[in-house]
């Protein structure tokens, strides 16, 4: 029986840094980020859903999804991400329930950045969560993504609050000082997982 260990933060709180270190480390990923952009890309069952709520302003020339676009309209009125979500979740999570059911690893790491949010914790035998202070979440979210702070503030604000994940989750990996102590926290976290 494959166990399920989630792995999930807040937005710019160093979550891909841990999931990147548990792929070198032998890991099987499934990337709930990736499968997000399989199932809205050119042609699927999912863009076509995005675009009929949404209209067909969400869609690129080319066809594709105007990430940028949705993303200015979902992070600035919650009402719209909720939808999104009610729309999109459903091809997302039969993904990932087929990715769990396919492996034949001991552990598999779902990588979700919002694992609580989507109730995916549901399935998760245990649960890490990456997290750092707000103002330094701000600063690498500004720098990755050339967000103005409001901009950041609405993205931050649009997932749960980190301190509430913390509470939620078996363990807690601070990413607030560099990548190589975050990784040391996460082999010593690793080595003793049962």
């Amino acid at each position: 029986m494959t166990r399920v260990i989630g792995l999930t933060g807040g937005i710019a709180t160093g979550k891909s840094t841990v999931s990147q270190c548990l792929l070198g480390c032998g890991y099987q990923i499934i990337d709930a980020d990736l499968i997000t952009h399989h199932v809205q890309s050119k042609g699927s069952e999912g863009l076509k859903a995005i675009a009929a709520f949404f209209g067909p302003d969400i869609l690129l020339s080319n066809g594709e999804l105007d990430r940028k676009k949705l993303a200015e309209i979902v992070f600035s009125d919650k009402e719209q991400l909720v939808e999104l979500t009610r729309i999109i979740d459903p091809f997302i999570r039969d993904e990932i329930y087929s990715e769990i059911s396919s492996s034949k690893e001991a552990i598999v790491i779902l990588d979700a950045p919002t694992l609580f949010e989507n109730g995916y914790h549901f399935i998760c035998d245990r649960i890490i969560t990456v997290s750092c202070d707000q103002d330094k979440q701000i600063e690498r979210l500004m720098s990755r993504d050339k967000l103005t702070e409001e901009e950041a503030l609405n993205r931050i604000n649009s997932q749960w609050p980190l301190n509430i994940k913390e509470q939620l989750s078996n363990d807690v990996i601070d990413s607030n000082g560099s990548i190589m102590q975050t990784r040391s926290q996460v082999v010593k976290l690793f080595n003793n997982i049962d």
